[in-house]
């Protein structure tokens, strides 16, 4: 396989994955003003969606709820936006079309075509839910046949390689906007439910809040949501359980391709280090923890670039 196709495979599940995130993220925070302790808030609630995706916004003034929801969502010249990111997977995906099943090519088209025809002033004042529940529906569609309309080579790993890649990339970067969000939060004086009311909305933009209330039968609280999304082996939305099926896609790409021992080495030792973490080590500073965990994970895709892309 060409360098650049195994480096198009492995950017085509990224960008998937990532608009999945930037989409719960927009639909979860964005009806917290909806919600009760937030109905207050609504200022702080966008300033989160633009810290989220990385977008610069000037903290003293207020922002403009339509401006902010086109440049996240719909905007075609923000490379940060849903759009955008969809776009960027399927150019990706075109390059490999051949590699591919028609199934799939054909939802992933079918994706971008739903992003890229939507109305924006509809999106703008009553299509945010529709748009981002059924953006997240996309990505599940395409990762179902994914899974069951392509062989589960070396094409196949590449693209699920960067899907697990991503969804520990976003889960940190979620994690770290909550910390800041609470942060925010302490300085403004705000109570106590109104903070502890951001770990019930960090889980459930990650799709874990029923399943962290089956596990720990309590609220959530910050312990609680760290234990359950960094080191919770068995539940999919977790860093360690997606180091560990990083680290099985690694070492069968690397046996495969008879490649460096030293990826395959920091692969593991990464997943290994997820898998004995515990609370207690990391409760003290934890943002450093997330810049830190952050760090390893963009090191390991420097070395997997290294490796395969060049």
């Amino acid at each position: 396989m060409l360098a650049r196709v195994a480096d198009s495979l492995y950017w085509t599940g990224r960008y998937i994955e990532r608009s999945e995130h930037l989409a719960r993220y927009l639909k979860v925070q964005y009806f917290t003003i909806l919600d009760a302790p937030m109905s207050q808030n609504k200022d702080f609630v966008f300033k989160s969606i633009l810290n989220m995706y990385g977008i610069e916004y000037d903290p003293q003034s207020e922002v403009d709820e339509q401006e902010v929801l086109f440049e996240v969502g719909l905007s075609p010249t923000n490379n940060v936006s849903i759009l955008s990111t969809i776009a960027a997977a399927r150019e990706n995906a075109r390059t490999f079309r051949y590699l591919i099943s028609t199934e799939l090519w054909e939802v992933i088209n079918q994706y971008y075509l739903f992003a890229k025809e939507y109305d924006p002033d509809f999106f703008k004042t009553r299509g945010l839910y529709d748009f981002t529940v059924n953006s997240t529906k996309h990505c599940a569609i395409v990762r179902s046949y994914l899974d069951h309309t392509v062989v589960h080579d070396s094409i196949w790993m590449f693209i699920k390689l960067g899907i697990r890649l991503e969804r520990v990339i976003q889960i940190i970067r979620i994690l770290k906007s909550k910390l800041n969000d609470i942060e925010a939060l302490t300085e403004n004086g705000f109570n106590t439910p109104l903070k502890q009311y951001q770990w019930t909305t960090t889980l459930k933009v990650l799709e874990g809040f029923d399943m962290h209330r089956r596990v720990y039968r309590k609220i959530p609280k910050q312990r609680t949501t760290f234990e359950f999304l960094v080191t919770n082996p068995i539940f999919p939305r977790s860093i360690a359980y997606n180091f560990r099926k990083a680290d099985e896609l690694i070492t069968k790409l690397c046996a495969q391709y008879d490649s460096e021992a030293l990826l395959k080495f920091k692969a593991g030792k990464l997943a290994q280090y997820f898998k004995f973490l515990e609370y207690e080590e990391i409760k003290d500073d934890l943002p450093s923890f997330l810049d830190d965990s952050l760090s390893k994970v963009y090191a390991l895709h420097d070395r997997i670039g290294q490796t395969f892309f060049t």
